[in-house]
């Protein structure tokens, strides 16, 4: 009954999933047709999930269209686009992702796709007169690529627009802050090594109980 206990509780804590790592990169706003990439280190199945955190902006028209990494504009108050801060605005044909927000960061490969790694929802800042660009995203590996990932797989970042030549600004990414991969595993350790003392020393009792029996008889 306590082996059956402690299997049911490590089924429940682990079911959190692994993490992805991913390294601190800048992504300039360049990076549209290509961008900075990371190799992948462990098999991730599609419960398994990424915690990212990407702050700043990038903008697309000298000036006139800049964005959080969910592609939520932040500025001006009228975009080139005829958009306000709070809103998104699709990309066209010729984008990596077209009819996806323009300005949204990316990620994937050509045999992978590209994907939108945070969503533009009320936490982007969608629907705010005052979007953060500070933002931040949990997902599981199945929600965004739709398939498992394997190690050494190489992924790469890029900005969802149609041209370069007026982007500028940046996005810095990586693990969200207060969770780094370690946590991931400090999360489950800190209930399951409990338990497993705490099963080992009730285990002990119920042996030395047993030996007491037997001698009495």
């Amino acid at each position: 009954m306590l082996g059956y206990a402690a299997a049911t509780l490590t089924v429940g804590v682990t079911a959190y999933g692994l993490q992805m790592n991913i390294p601190i990169t800048v992504v300039n706003g360049i990076d549209v047709f290509s961008g900075p990439s990371f190799t992948v280190s462990g098999n991730f199945g599609l419960s398994d999930f990424i915690s990212v955190e990407a702050i700043g902006t990038v903008d697309l028209n000298f000036g006139n269209f800049t964005a959080n990494a969910a592609g939520v504009i932040t500025a001006p108050p009228v975009t080139n686009t005829g958009n306000n801060p709070g809103q998104t605005a699709p990309a066209l044909p010729g984008a990596p992702l077209p009819g996806l927000p323009y300005a949204a960061l990316l990620i994937g490969n050509l045999s992978l796709g590209f994907h939108q790694l945070f969503p533009a929802d009320a936490s982007a800042g969608l629907g705010s007169s005052a979007p953060p660009t500070d933002i931040f995203a949990t997902r599981t590996i199945g929600d965004i690529f739709g398939t498992t990932i394997a190690n050494g797989t190489v992924l790469e970042f890029r900005v969802n627009d149609i041209n370069t030549s007026d982007n500028s600004g940046s996005f810095t990414v990586g693990n969200s802050r207060g969770q780094n991969v370690s946590d991931a595993w400090g999360m489950s350790s800190s209930v399951l090594v409990p338990l497993c003392l705490w099963g080992g020393l009730l285990l002990g009792r119920k042996n030395r109980w047993l030996a007491s029996a037997r001698v009495a008889q």
